[in-house]
């Protein structure tokens, strides 16, 4: 069984940076059989990532200890049926003026839980950019 984590952080790279991260994932995420999406904007990241707990695991690891953003925030993690982002080792979107606002409200709430609705919107929000981009 697969799963799906969602993170968000703060962006302090450059485009040059993000750049060079999708060029490393899309090749580490085929090795690792792991799928997603990663959207860039202005300030911030979005990324879903889905494929088999350790490996996604082991991705999150080195996502925590790179220095190219800050507070790194997992919203969702759970075990899936079906992937929504199986045909994509990395999918990749620039900035999103809506997805950046719905990044600030889910971590603005003090609650440990984001709201559900705004994670299906944020997750539905990725999705729709990934799928622009074939």
């Amino acid at each position: 069984m697969d799963s799906r984590l969602l993170y968000v952080s703060r962006r302090t790279s450059s485009e040059a940076d993000v750049r060079n991260i999708v060029e490393t994932s899309l090749s580490r995420n085929a090795r690792l059989r792991v799928t997603g999406a990663l959207v860039a904007s202005r300030s911030r990241f979005a990324q879903i990532l889905e494929g088999p707990r350790p490996a996604v695991d082991a991705l999150m690891d080195s996502i925590r200890r790179d220095p190219r953003h800050t507070e790194v925030a997992v919203l969702l993690y759970d075990d899936i049926d079906r992937r929504r982002f199986a045909d994509w080792s990395l999918a990749y979107s620039g900035a999103s003026v809506y997805v950046d606002r719905l990044i600030a409200a889910l971590t603005a709430r003090a609650p440990a839980q984001p709201d559900p609705a705004d994670l299906r919107r944020l997750i539905q929000a990725i999705e729709e950019l990934a799928r622009a981009r074939l």
